[in-house]
């Protein structure tokens, strides 16, 4: 598998791209206010048994919520009555797994992770896990006996899948520093008020540079030159990464490798499959169903082998689709149905298999009595539609709307890249409500400008639809 990394930094937000094979993976984005992975010391607000729920003041917009089950307390079963633990008033230390969404907070946590590219420091626990993707015995004897030896009595630690081809010197120092990141987090808590950042993790690039740099990575992509020296600087010295490219390109990157393409796919109910069958993903409050269909590919005369061929083929898109889609919960797969047993082992292995390379811990529970592949996958981050839609006011949430925000940045994507124009002057005319936020972004204006060397003007026009905008060279 030829992997690769493509990645756009603005000022406005970071978009990264995990590439395999060609084609778009995963994609993960933040703004300027992306909270996930950060740890403060909060001040309980309210506490509603009813809801096994705590609302936390943790600096932001609206309050943070605490689910019971999330409570940790050293030596203290996680998920106690949250009565015997916390009052209101008291301040607590507390990580943001989630991010605010529509008029929800933050979701945080009291079970706290400082991560690294090898090791993961869980504060509140005691033991040692090692990822499943480590399979020979013999390693996961020894790592489990090194790091037993290494860490501190109170303190658990995941071994991570780089772990593999490490060695143990690396291992130890990665260790160190996560424990002195971690005397660091409590010494702030300690000398700060509530409510208040103790503790910031790497920004997106960072972070999927952490968790996918690995034998398999054959070259990163970037439109920064800074960053890129940056990049450089962390791989030099790792023998792993001696072959590892790392490029800087100019331009709109995710155009160029037509990223942007599959973005707005993974957006659609219907995916078409090559062989001309297709897969519809359904998705409610409590899960998401996937609906196989044979389509246009109607095979030879073999019903059993045709109906094989769509399935195998279905096996290999749904994990891809599940990453890039970043769904997550139950999910329920509605294969079409297969008499030979031999065919649907064959399947479920094939399904396995690329869900391997998931960063996302998945399970697959079987067959259902009534003929789904049940499984769950673990949600860590909110996916392409909650980002890119809002719900629609009009049908009371059935159907979604543009995102203005992701549109916004879209449209100053564009302008950006539009220094080639002989005109000395980019027009862009918006609705109303998306040129009102376009308006507000004054920062980022000035900065297109500055990058384009032309002068931006910004009209309202309300012949355009909801969301619609047009963006073209004028001259002052």
């Amino acid at each position: 598998m030829i992997k690769e990394i493509i990645a756009e930094v603005y000022p406005w937000e970071s978009r990264v791209a995990i590439v395999e094979d060609g084609r778009l993976a995963e994609v993960f984005w933040a703004d300027q206010g992306e909270n996930v992975g950060k740890i403060y010391k909060g001040k309980i607000k309210d506490i509603l048994p009813g809801l096994s729920c705590v609302f936390i003041d943790i600096g932001l917009a609206r309050n943070a919520f605490l689910y019971a089950g999330d409570v940790v307390r050293v030596g203290k079963k996680k998920g106690l009555n949250v009565y015997e633990l916390l009052k209101s008033g008291q301040d607590i230390m507390v990580q943001v797994k989630k991010e605010a969404f529509s008029e929800k907070g933050a979701r945080v946590t009291g079970d706290l992770s400082i991560p690294g590219r090898l090791l993961v420091l869980l504060p509140f626990q005691n033991e040692v896990s090692i990822s499943r993707k480590i399979t020979g015995d013999e390693r996961r004897k020894h790592l489990r006996s090194l790091l037993e030896e290494s860490k501190p009595e109170n303190g658990g630690i995941i071994v991570r899948t780089a772990c593999l081809e490490a060695e143990d010197q690396e291992i130890i120092q990665e260790l160190n520093r996560l424990l002195k990141t971690w005397e660091e987090i409590k010494q702030r808590y300690q000398n700060r008020k509530a409510p208040s950042l103790i503790y910031e993790d790497m920004d997106v690039l960072e972070r999927t540079m952490r968790d996918y740099l690995d034998g398999n990575l054959s070259r990163i992509v970037i439109n920064n030159r800074r960053l890129k020296d940056k990049i450089l600087d962390y791989i030099s010295g790792k023998k792993i990464f001696n072959s590892l490219r790392v490029d800087y390109e100019e331009g709109a990157l995710f155009e160029k490798y037509n990223l942007e393409k599959d973005i707005k796919r993974s957006l659609r109910r219907k995916i078409w499959l090559k062989n001309g069958g297709y897969l519809i993903f359904d998705r409610t409050e409590a899960m998401t169903v996937i609906d196989v269909n044979s389509g246009k590919f109607t095979g030879k005369d073999n019903f059993e082998e045709t109906v094989f061929k769509i399935n195998m083929e279905a096996a290999i898109e749904i994990p891809r689709q599940l990453r890039l889609r970043s769904l997550g919960g139950i999910i329920l797969i509605d294969f079409i149905d297969m008499k030979e047993k031999s065919n649907q082992d064959e399947l479920i292995k094939v399904l396995k298999t690329g869900l391997e390379k998931d960063k996302a811990n998945t399970r697959i529970i079987g067959i259902t009595g009534l003929g789904f592949l049940e499984m769950t996958r673990k949600k860590s981050r909110y996916g392409v539609v909650e980002f890119f839609t809002d719900e629609c006011s009009n049908c009371s949430g059935r159907g979604h709307i543009i995102n203005l925000q992701a549109l916004a940045s879209e449209a100053k994507r564009k302008m950006a890249h539009m220094g080639y124009l002989e005109n000395n002057q980019i027009i862009c005319k918006a609705e109303p409500r998306l040129l009102k936020i376009l308006k507000d972004d004054e920062k980022d204006i000035g900065y297109i400008e500055r990058r384009s060397g032309k002068s931006v003007l910004l009209l309202s026009d309300p012949d355009l639809a909801p969301g619609e905008y047009k963006i073209f060279a004028g001259s002052e």
